[in-house]
């Protein structure tokens, strides 16, 4: 998904929140047409695959707990991080929005793992009062092996004796980090 698609598809939902904190009767945002598979295998057919989100996949309270614990690590650990490293560049001020993994829902393995950003730029003009800002969304897609398991995934971070944003993910040598730098 490109960074164009992705704030095509973040714009209602910020507008919609803009004109309820505004007191305004919001309307409902626009939903993106349904993504079919034309080359998706026949009816009955075993080699079909059907992706869930990472947060629905999850049955127990114990996984489900395990899962929004560790996004709020992944959110805690960005913002240390943050301010050595991506805050002291064009933005001064990020805020992760979302941390999301497709999960294949039969064999349990990782599709694809995202984790979008905003960032922005605010500046005075001191002759008018304005308030001058560059904001920007960030789709940072995260270097998650092929086929990986996403309860190993929840365990490697969890288990991680330091931040979760620094475990090395299952099967790479690489981490949550590295995939940021690489995207902002």
């Amino acid at each position: 998904m490109s960074v164009r698609h992705a704030m095509s598809m973040l714009l209602p939902v910020l507008a919609l929140a803009c004109s309820t904190a505004q007191g305004a009767t919001p309307e409902p945002p626009e939903s993106p047409p349904p993504q079919h598979d034309d080359a998706a295998a026949p009816a009955g057919s075993t080699s079909a695959k059907s992706f869930v989100d990472a947060a629905s996949y999850f049955t127990s309270s114990e996984e489900i707990d395990a899962w929004y614990g560790l996004l709020r690590e992944l959110n805690d650990d960005f913002d240390v991080v943050c301010g050595d490293t991506f805050c002291e560049g064009d933005f001064s001020n990020y805020e992760p929005l979302r941390f999301r993994c497709s999960v294949e829902e039969h064999a349990g393995t990782i599709g694809r793992c995202v984790w979008v950003l905003a960032a922005s730029n605010e500046e005075i003009v001191p002759s008018t009062g304005d308030v001058e800002v560059d904001a920007r969304i960030f789709l940072c897609e995260m270097p998650i092996a092929p086929d990986t398991a996403v309860t190993d995934l929840v365990e490697a971070l969890s288990a991680a004796a330091g931040r979760a944003i620094d475990a090395e993910l299952p099967g790479t040598d690489r981490s949550l980090y590295d995939g940021l730098v690489e995207c902002l």
